[in-house]
């Protein structure tokens, strides 16, 4: 039985309306939140059975079966059916608390969450790993007054990244190696650190959490790249919003200035819900009384798109090489693209002239780099003022790093052995002055390039392949950014990694980003569902 029929045939389970035991992982693998609410609302299903299904599908897959290591650490089994009765019982008596009552979640683990719930904050590194922190983050609070349900913390690429040269994607010394549910080679980076084998970072284990079925809904945060990119690579929706639109407090940041949450989902109306319930109450002050779902047209009729040339916006060669036939694949599908979203309605100019993000460098130097090395000592040392418990003495970056050191075994394997661009943000920062220009220079690229395209063509979007440092030009501006999936490569013979679409507008134009995506995926082909995973646990064929 294929894929389609299957789901079509389990669907059909559901409308009878008969309570089930457990989920079956294809419905795990292709509904979306909001789909399951619906099933909530008819009694088809409750909060119980659903977390319950999604805990013991971690049990198989994430330290064993596939081995994904997408999930880093799980809240207890007794505390989860606890909040999913309480939801259940809400529900019952007609109190639903928004889209998100019941809805399980995975959180990166950079986010901090009171021990109440069960959950370290380690963001993958063995020096606070057992400690406790005073509060949750205030994104935290709002999910859980809200009614999501925080299955776990997911996986990351160690410090969000920033740690040091040789450091893999999605891999912690405390998480292991999260590895992409798609690809079936090993991890392979002979091509580059980006290779099509690499799952992307730094929010791997929410993307992989989302995609393999752990999840519904995956929260991450972002500083060049660390939502989007590895949504992509796992065929995904995501929106990183607009600077300082969402509280960073209490989240481990690379930078003071340059991070912020975001979300990954399987659907452009649970981006619009969980969205909703991030934001800060200035924003959610300007939206309507339905937050961003009216958004949700379907259409693209009138919208004015933008897209560069593809063969403009690749990686760096040192990040990926692509081969002839990657390369093939995906221009084709993006210039298909480009006629599609024509002929749909929208009004299309092609190609436009972003900056390249090569653009972004000064004087010999990555100005995010530079930014990111002058402010990470401070963002450190101010998360650390969370933790109430350091038997191990961890109170600053300088705390960690000695750490690190003394504990070299567990915390600089040979996945993560070199900590440098830690030990230069504490002894080699740049000066205010290198900073300074290198904040200007940001701007002037970044808001001041993507202004000047839009504004010439009157654009209200700009597209680019997630394949390429697109992200980067977020990252300069503040502007928001969001993956939409696009396409799955089929290399030597071999189905390998999805790729995406990189879509950027305007500051706090989050709401076109999701017209956008609502569209894109009414009439686009559904996202793929990792076969792997389905093939492993249930022996169906895709």
């Amino acid at each position: 039985m294929s894929v389609s029929p299957l789901i079509e045939w389990l669907c059909g389970l559901f409308r009878a309306k008969r309570p089930m035991a457990s989920v079956p992982i294809p419905l795990l693998l292709r509904l979306d939140a909001c789909e399951f609410q619906e099933k909530f609302t008819n009694n088809e299903i409750d909060s119980q059975t659903l977390v319950s299904s999604i805990l013991e599908h971690i049990e198989h897959q994430n330290d064993q079966g596939l081995n994904l290591h997408a999930v880093i650490s799980i809240v207890p089994q007794d505390k989860l059916l606890e909040r999913a009765k309480l939801l259940d019982e809400e529900r019952a008596a007609g109190k639903v608390r928004s889209q998100l009552h019941g809805i399980p979640i995975v959180v990166k683990d950079c986010i901090a969450t009171n021990p109440d719930l069960g959950l370290n904050t380690s963001a993958g590194n063995h020096a606070v790993l057992r400690a406790r922190v005073i509060k949750n983050a205030p994104i935290i609070d709002r999910l859980l007054e809200k009614g999501a349900i925080i299955i776990g913390k997911a996986n990351l690429s160690e410090f969000c990244a920033f740690k040091g040269e040789g450091l893999i994607d999605g891999f912690s010394p405390v998480g292991g190696q999260t590895i992409s549910p798609y690809v079936y080679e090993e991890l392979n980076f002979e091509e580059g650190d980006l290779s099509p084998s690499s799952p992307g970072g730094s929010s791997t284990g929410s993307a992989v959490s989302v995609s393999a079925g752990f999840a519904l809904v995956g929260i991450g945060t972002e500083t060049d790249g660390s939502i989007v990119q590895p949504a992509s690579r796992q065929a995904l929706y995501a929106l990183k919003p607009t600077l300082g639109s969402i509280t960073a407090e209490g989240c481990w940041r690379v930078s003071q200035t340059r991070d912020i949450p975001g979300v990954m989902a399987r659907s452009a109306r649970d981006i619009a819900a969980v969205l909703a319930v991030l934001v800060d109450d200035v924003v959610r002050s300007r939206l309507p009384p339905d937050g961003y779902m009216p958004f949700l047209t379907k259409k693209f009729d009138g919208l004015r798109v933008g897209f560069v040339d593809p063969t403009l916006f690749r990686f760096p060669l040192d990040f990926w090489t692509p081969s002839d036939e990657a390369k093939e694949q995906h221009d084709n599908a993006y210039l298909d693209t480009i006629e599609i979203i024509r002929k749909h309605g929208a009004i299309v100019k092609h190609p436009v002239n972003l900056p390249s993000p090569t653009e972004l460098t000064l004087d010999d130097e990555w100005t995010p780099a530079t930014v990111n090395t002058y402010e990470h000592r401070a963002a450190v040392n101010e998360f650390l003022k969370q933790y109430s418990n350091q038997d191990a003495g961890i109170h600053t970056l300088d705390d960690i790093v000695r750490f690190n050191l003394k504990h070299s075994d567990i915390c600089l394997p040979k996945e993560a052995p070199d900590q440098s661009w830690l030990e230069k943000a504490i002894g080699d920062r740049p000066s205010e002055e290198a900073y300074q220009k290198a904040v200007e220079h940001m701007a002037r690229v970044g808001k001041g390039g993507i202004d000047k395209v839009m504004k010439e063509h009157q654009l209200d979007v700009v597209i680019g392949p997630m394949d390429s440092p697109m992200c980067s030009l977020s990252c300069a501006s503040g502007y928001p950014i969001a993956n939409v999936p696009l396409g799955r490569y089929h290399l030597k013979g071999e189905l390998s990694r999805p790729f995406g679409l990189g879509v950027i507008a305007g500051a706090g134009q989050e709401s076109t980003l999701i017209r956008f995506m609502s569209a894109f995926e009414a009439i686009f082909p559904l996202r793929p569902i990792p076969e792997r995973v389905l093939q492993e646990t249930t022996g169906t064929k895709a």
